[in-house]
């Protein structure tokens, strides 16, 4: 199999600081779920913590012991999803904060801590209109009242409270807006304040706070019908190719499928780059594509499919497929051999 993902993880860095100089004074929290959103985490977190990045966010506690691994005891990791008591334990073990939506999760959460003799780090999350987890507001008085009388007995430290925004419209996220800084007023002490991803952390200054959650970004992965990546300023960092295995008449046949993450409703629309210019994607199989071939096409030759090297970016090829660039890029295999530049 000669297909691959191409990282090139100086392209990353220039996202990173291209993040970092949008979004100050505010800190950028970088979202690593998904294995990277698909890029290996073990290459991009190191690259990140070289890159003078603090903060991580993943989906899951399990992702944010192996962030912790990585990165080393000087980062801070949020993970915002637990699962079960197994889930608060390596949590408290690793020195991972939660990301806590629920007040039942948060009796779980200080009744764990209370039980091992430690402290459990909490973000509590408000529910802000978005209905994608958080606490709501008509309860959010309560659960904070919980959270600082386990905080004055030493079992939690309320370290942040966040929220999702729909992005959907800016009369929305005014009101989503409104309605978080009042839950955060209602925190006694300093805490971080955390509302934006990565597409209002870079159009609405007013929505960064202390910290921006953005993942798509740094990866180079542009909002569909949005921005361009160089209005953005940002660089795809992530190639799809494969090899010519075969040349026969009018078409080539390369190294990569359906399973590898070439979706085959792009037989017909996407181009490809190829080393006699761009062609366009023919069938896709499960584990081959054709392409229109070229003059001198050989075995061997390099063809770039999506990404940073190809005609088609991500976003491009997402919205060909009615999706976004993230999901683009997930599709790309596992069994993939990911190789860094």
């Amino acid at each position: 199999m000669t297909a691959r993902v191409e990282v090139d993880l100086e392209a990353f860095a220039r996202n990173l600081h291209r993040i970092r100089a949008t979004v100050a004074p505010a800190q950028h929290l970088l979202v690593v779920k998904d294995d990277a959103y698909g890029h290996g985490l073990p290459a991009i977190v190191g690259r990140a913590v070289d890159e003078g990045v603090a903060w991580f966010g993943t989906f899951d506690v399990a992702t944010a012991v192996a962030v912790r691994q990585t990165g080393g005891a000087g980062c801070r990791v949020l993970a915002w999803t637990v699962y079960d008591e197994a889930d608060i334990d390596a949590a408290l073990e690793a020195d991972i904060e939660l990301g806590v939506g629920d007040a039942t999760l948060l009796g779980d959460v200080i009744e764990r801590a209370r039980a091992l003799g430690a402290c459990a780090r909490v973000h509590l999350k408000v529910d802000t209109g978005l209905h994608r987890n958080g606490i709501r507001p008509e309860e959010w008085a309560a659960a904070v009242a919980r959270g600082q009388d386990a905080a004055a007995a030493g079992a939690v430290r309320i370290e942040g409270v966040w929220s999702h925004i729909a992005e959907a419209s800016d009369a929305e996220d005014d009101a989503a807006r409104t309605t978080f800084m009042s839950a955060a007023d209602a925190v006694e002490g300093p805490v971080l304040r955390h509302l934006a991803a990565s597409a209002a952390a870079f159009a609405r200054p007013e929505f960064r706070f202390d910290l921006v959650r953005i993942g798509a970004f740094a990866y180079g992965i542009r909002p569909e019908g949005g921005p361009s990546e160089g209005e953005l300023g940002i660089e795809p960092i992530a190639t799809l190719s494969a090899e010519v295995v075969e040349v026969a008449g009018g078409d080539v046949r390369v190294d990569a499928g359906s399973l590898d993450g070439l979706d085959s409703r792009l037989a017909g629309r996407l181009q490809v780059a190829t080393p006699g210019g761009a062609r366009r994607l023919g069938a896709v199989a499960e584990t081959s594509a054709r392409v229109d071939a070229w003059e001198d096409a050989c075995v061997g030759d390099r063809v770039d499919l999506i990404g940073r090297g190809a005609p088609s970016t991500a976003t491009d090829a997402a919205e060909m497929l009615g999706t976004i660039g993230e999901e683009i890029v997930l599709r790309f295999s596992p069994r993939l051999p990911r190789r860094y530049r």
